[in-house]
């Protein structure tokens, strides 16, 4: 570490590291425990030239009145507030990667809570060792969002070095090309590099390196937390011999049963991933978001080596790859962050049929490959509606695929579904566009307005430019976990961003009707046809006012008025979430959102 970016190293000269301390705020002494720990690390680390080990304090901010430690949840809320926290510290700082030290014991522990919280199958994996970033649903950079090529070397070296191995593409991938095409990418990940180190193991190497370490009193509680008990219990050999062997550090029998979860849901998910691929997109119009897809049964029981298997654990692999790979297809529309297979039973039995029943090894491979049973022609499942349709938009042929991997007669269109009337419906709050009060002249170094991460192309302003209104840039919001939407509020009262529900879309032919706007009813009747079918049309997103009045529809840029005369519409950007879809998919066969009507703004940004 001492010396990163010497000559030593030449691959790691521009690498800078940051290291982020989280005061949780939840004792009176935490503060200055966590300005410690910055010290130890500045005095450990502090060596490394030019300043390329940074460290920073992350204070939880709790609500008012409340106090942490007295929360029933506080591990739960604590570790939500924590990961927001670094989310937006790595988003500002451009840090795709986030490293943490969870090691061989924190498994163990987490292995025990979920026994204890009644889990079972695949929620006894134990801990990933690389994942997205949790708990940041919503914050615009961290969750899956606000991608950026974070290339370290610069522009000329990575030039020159693509010539010696003749392929830049594999030094520099086009990332900006999902963004032009109005999906989101990136987002922070989170890497656990000691999860095969014990804590004993670790806490003698920085012994032996001169390395001091802090320890957070809070661990030592055992009231605490439930997993404050099973560390406690952990510690002093108290469970029973069945599942710990005597040595904290390595209780074989969690670790066996973990690896074996593991390895087995990985086998799962590859054969899911397989039939996922081989899927034919027909059309995906992310404009509204509903995908039509034709899905590969006759490939299903090849792809799947089961044929030394008893009979009902065939039909136990079989139902768990289904489930997976509805999942996989669903969550292209869904609003849903994480669908979970226990409820998917109705959408796998209405694409696949039902296999819950004895049978033998024939009739298993006939109901796989796509034999006659009675079906639903829909489900709704989550939050999708899915439909069997009869006749697709598009032609079937796939260039390259063979006939036999694609069933013709099981052709899909997911959508989100329709939001239930009972219930709240997706709404973000758009205030009014903060002016800004400090600006840049050629003259001076003040910054216009924000220029963090993720904003928009500012210029430098002039003398003449000081006297024109200048806005801070509008935050990225995420409508309905589906739509990134950034709104430019040019009035003085909050708007929101609503479903265009019949309601709407009535006021909305109202108006147009009333205004005689000849040109603006029929641009709505062509903007809504290309959405789709018509239940799809009243779950795309709205900017409305106070009064319910629909001011634009921006995933398919759409506004009632038109011209330069209108000074107080909104202007937006907008993006579909961060999606994953078949690899051979053509691109023909995409409909992207516009990229909205904010350019024009961008100056005063």
């Amino acid at each position: 570490m001492r010396q990163l970016g010497d000559s030593h190293f030449p691959g790691l000269d521009n690498i800078r590291l940051h290291a982020f301390v989280v005061d949780h705020k939840a004792r009176p002494e935490s503060t200055r425990e966590a300005k410690q720990v910055v010290e130890l690390l500045d005095k450990n680390f502090g060596l490394i030239r030019e300043s390329r080990f940074q460290t920073r304090i992350l204070s939880l901010q709790w609500p008012p009145g409340v106090f942490p430690s007295e929360l029933p949840d506080f591990e739960t809320e604590a570790r939500r507030l924590r990961y927001q926290a670094l989310g937006k510290a790595c988003y500002q700082a451009s840090i795709p990667s986030l490293l943490l030290g969870h090691h061989q014991a924190d498994e163990h522990e987490t292995i025990m809570m979920r026994l204890v919280e009644g889990y079972q199958g695949e929620g006894l994996r134990g801990v990933s060792k690389a994942v997205g970033i949790p708990h940041c649903i919503g914050v615009y950079g961290a969750s899956r969002s606000g991608g950026r090529d974070y290339t370290m070397i610069s522009e000329e070296k990575q030039t020159a070095k693509a010539r010696d191995v003749g392929d830049r593409q594999k030094l520099l991938p086009p990332m900006e090309e999902y963004r032009q095409k109005g999906f989101e990418y990136g987002g922070v990940r989170i890497y656990r590099p000691l999860m095969e180190y014990g804590k004993q193991e670790l806490e003698a190497t920085l012994y032996e390196a001169g390395v001091p370490w802090v320890t957070d009193p809070t661990n030592e509680d055992p009231t605490l937390t439930i997993r404050n008990t099973i560390r406690h219990l952990m510690q002093r050999r108290l469970l029973p011999k069945a599942i710990d062997n005597g040595s904290y550090n390595q209780p074989s029998a969690l670790r066996v049963a973990a690896d074996t979860i593991r390895r087995k849901h990985e086998r799962r998910d590859e054969r899911a991933e397989f039939l996922f691929q081989a899927c034919d997109v027909i059309s995906f119009n992310a404009r509204s978001g509903y995908l039509e897809v034709r899905i590969p049964l006759s490939t299903a029981l090849n792809s799947l080596d089961l044929r030394l298997l008893p009979e009902d654990q065939q039909r136990t692999e079989v139902e768990y790859v289904r489930a997976r790979l509805v999942c996989l297809l669903l969550s292209v529309v869904s609003p849903k962050e994480v669908i979970s297979l226990q409820t998917l039973e109705a959408a796998t039995n209405a694409m696949f049929g039902d296999v819950q029943k004895d049978c033998n090894a024939d009739l298993l491979r006939e109901l796989i490959a796509g034999g006659e049973w009675a079906k639903p022609l829909k489900f709704t499942a989550g939050g999708v509606l899915g439909e069997r349709v009869a006749m697709p938009s598009k032609e079937l042929s796939l260039p390259g695929a063979q006939p036999s991997m694609l069933d013709p007669k099981s052709i899909w269109r997911l959508s989100r579904a329709p939001f239930p009337k009972h219930l709240p419906k997706s709404s973000c709050v758009v205030p009014p566009a903060a002016p800004v009060t400090q600006v840049r002249t050629e003259k001076s170094t003040s910054s216009v307005g924000h220029s963090g991460p993720g904003s928009f192309p500012k210029e430098t302003a002039t003398e003449e430019q000081l006297n024109e209104n200048l806005f801070r840039e509008p935050e990225w919001q995420l409508w309905d976990r589906r739509y990134w939407i950034q709104v430019y509020n040019p009035t003085n009262k909050p708007l929101k961003i609503c479903p265009f529900d019949q309601d709407r879309r009535n006021g909305l032919g109202r108006l147009l009707n009333e205004t005689e706007n000849v040109e603006g009813s029929k641009r709505l009747r062509c903007a809504l046809r290309s959405c789709g079918p018509p239940h799809v049309r009243h779950t795309i997103p709205a900017i409305v006012d106070e009064g319910n009045n629909v001011l634009a529809l921006p995933t398919i840029d759409f506004a009632p008025a038109t011209g330069k005369s209108e000074p107080k519409l909104p202007r937006w950007r907008v993006r579909y979430k961060s999606v994953v879809l078949p690899a051979r998919v053509q691109d023909e066969r995409v409909i992207a959102p516009t990229d909205g009507t904010l350019k024009g703004v961008d100056s005063a940004l």
